[in-house]
């Protein structure tokens, strides 16, 4: 059908080579957003386990 059209080879091959670059993009974006989210959730961690110090501290002046 579509092969059939005259001139549509090169639109087809355009075609595939677009979509084979945004496969590569969609991967590397892919990755990229996995080690952001490892990195604020690393971050994140390291905010509760303070604020839990902070409060561990603020009961012990207040109970000591």
């Amino acid at each position: 059908m579509i092969g059939d059209i005259a001139g549509i080879g090169p639109v087809k091959d355009a075609l595939t080579t677009t979509n084979g670059l945004l496969e590569k993009v969609l991967g590397e974006l892919c990755r990229t957003n996995d080690a952001q989210l490892d990195a604020v959730v690393t971050e994140l961690r390291a905010v509760r386990a303070s604020v839990d110090r902070l409060v561990a501290a603020q009961e012990t002046a207040t109970t000591g």
